[in-house]
């Protein structure tokens, strides 16, 4: 890794803002208040230091940086410069000059010049690579307020960039209607993992998912465990396919652990509206109780919203929320099957399916070979099918197939 300290006007920063990266992946997105963003322009209007600014070189023909270091000054930089806000109005004149309350470009010349001649102190680093830079990153932002989310997501590892690839799962884009404020997608994203990787509840803190990436840095995309992940993800997106303002932050990860135990234990392909309807209902009835007095609420939906409150990332209010959501759905769709354990047909079932249907493919009428034969569902196991002899028929391999797609 190459170092150089190199010293750039405002002015041609704001020159080169085109080709200056302020958010490359590891960076958290603009969080500055308008209040800290006059200050950092009162400072250079008063010549005060302002800290070194750390790019990273990534062409030279031409030249273009990522900011490692020091996104917020430049934005504030920028965005005055663009006339995106004013100077505070607490502002002192400057040079006998009033300048409070005034944007860039109502500024005198003279003004102007102060800003735009402003030497900024630049520390360019080429020859770099993707793990330097992220170390120099947390190194650099070691001390300052950045959540527990910003610098996991500043780490290396296939888990961090599995977890921030699911952000971009459709329930993510489509159907949850908080916003992704700070990394809030890649934090319960990883929250996601953590639980399946668990088999349900656990604990999701921050020491948890901090554990989580630096055990599973070379974690395998096309896993089980990824597998699971992805199709929970999609059932939860078929279930609310636009966005709903129900799904509030507290509710997504019990119901993303409810959605993978209806996936893995029940038959509930083709009801996702109803559990929809369901969900709607559960959080009018839980707001409608919480208007309650403490006497007057029903204990159950008590207990949740304080667990929904408090401690939201410890296995005991996670697990116990789920529980209770749980219950409730089988009230409300108390018809839902249990799905059969045993998923295939051992070896006895087969032959005994293939004798009592003779080899015949049931669905076409051509005969089958012992070797050639597919034992097949006739009500389909995430219907509720049982892996049975009585509900096991004789298929060839083309209508197997063809049943399967649709």
């Amino acid at each position: 890794m190459e170092i150089n300290k190199k010293t750039w006007a405002a002015f041609s920063l704001h020159q080169l803002k085109k080709n200056i990266d302020t958010n490359p992946d590891y960076q958290r997105p603009a969080v500055w208040t308008k209040a800290q963003k006059q200050l950092l322009i009162d400072t250079i209007l008063h010549g005060y230091d302002v800290p070194k600014l750390y790019f990273r070189k990534i062409s030279k023909n031409p030249e273009k940086f990522d900011v490692v270091d020091g996104q917020q000054r430049l934005r504030a930089i920028w965005g005055f410069m663009d006339d995106e806000y004013p100077i505070g109005k607490d502002c002192d004149p400057i040079n006998g000059i009033e300048v409070a309350g005034k944007k860039y470009s109502e500024l005198d010349l003279d003004i102007h010049q102060i800003i735009d001649m402003y030497q900024l102190d630049v520390v360019v680093i080429s020859e770099s690579s993707e793990d330097e830079v992220r170390d120099l990153f947390l190194r650099l932002q070691n001390g300052t307020n950045l959540k527990a989310q910003e610098k996991r997501n500043a780490m290396s590892g296939k888990m961090r960039d599995f977890c921030h690839d699911l952000t971009t799962h459709p329930f993510f884009e489509k159907s949850v209607s908080i916003k992704n404020v700070r990394f809030l997608y890649d934090l319960l994203a990883a929250q996601m993992c953590l639980v399946t990787m668990n088999k349900g509840a656990c604990n999701v803190k921050d020491a948890n998912l901090n554990k989580l990436y630096i055990e599973n840095m070379n974690f395998d995309e096309n896993s089980k465990v990824a597998k699971d992940v992805t199709r929970t993800l999609d059932l939860l997106f078929k279930i609310f396919p636009s966005e709903t303002p129900e799904l509030k932050r507290p509710y997504i990860l019990v119901l993303f652990i409810l959605a993978q135990t209806l996936l893995n234990e029940y038959a509930i392909k083709g009801r996702e509206q109803e559990v929809f309807d369901w969900f709607i209902d559960f959080v009018a009835r839980e707001e409608a109780e919480s208007k309650k007095s403490e006497d007057e609420q029903d204990k159950g939906f008590f207990i949740y919203h304080e667990k929904a409150q408090h401690s939201t990332d410890t296995e005991d209010s996670l697990d116990w929320r789920y529980k209770f959501l749980l219950d409730d759905l089988f009230v409300k769709l108390p018809n839902v099957q249990q799905k059969d354990p045993q998923r295939l047909f051992d070896e006895y079932q087969r032959k005994a399916i293939f004798r009592k249907n003779k080899g015949i493919c049931q669905i076409c009428g051509k005969e089958c070979t012992w070797n050639t034969f597919q034992a097949d569902h006739i009500l389909a196991w995430n219907k509720g099918g049982a892996t049975t002899v009585e509900n096991g028929q004789v298929l060839c391999q083309e209508c197997n197939a063809k049943k399967s797609d649709n």
